[in-house]
């Protein structure tokens, strides 16, 4: 899914959740939504940063998740932008002070 997709769905999300039908629920679509996947991150960029942690290189993660050495600069980029960080260690950091990855 690319931003632009995922912006456009979160903005469904928006004007869905101030729909009358949803109105009345403690909690609307978009906070579930983000409850669910905190910071925004996917499955594979969380798994991309937890191998990043324990120090493997993008080619080794790529091994390991069965995807290319370009698919995890992308996943790893996309983390790294989402935490606000400037490079991978920086990134696995805030990982783990957002609890998003262990120790």
């Amino acid at each position: 899914m690319s931003v632009a997709q995922s912006h456009f769905g979160l903005q469904f999300l928006e004007a869905y959740s101030s729909n009358n039908f949803v109105q009345g629920h403690s909690m609307t679509i978009v906070e579930e939504f983000h409850q669910s996947r905190p910071y925004g991150l996917t499955s594979k960029e969380t798994q991309c940063l937890e191998w990043c942690k324990e120090g493997k290189t993008n080619w080794e993660i790529g091994e390991i998740l069965s995807i290319s050495e370009k698919t995890v600069e992308f996943h790893l980029g996309n983390a790294m932008r989402k935490l606000g960080a400037g490079n991978r260690i920086s990134a696995v950091i805030a990982g783990i002070k957002c609890g998003l990855i262990g120790l």
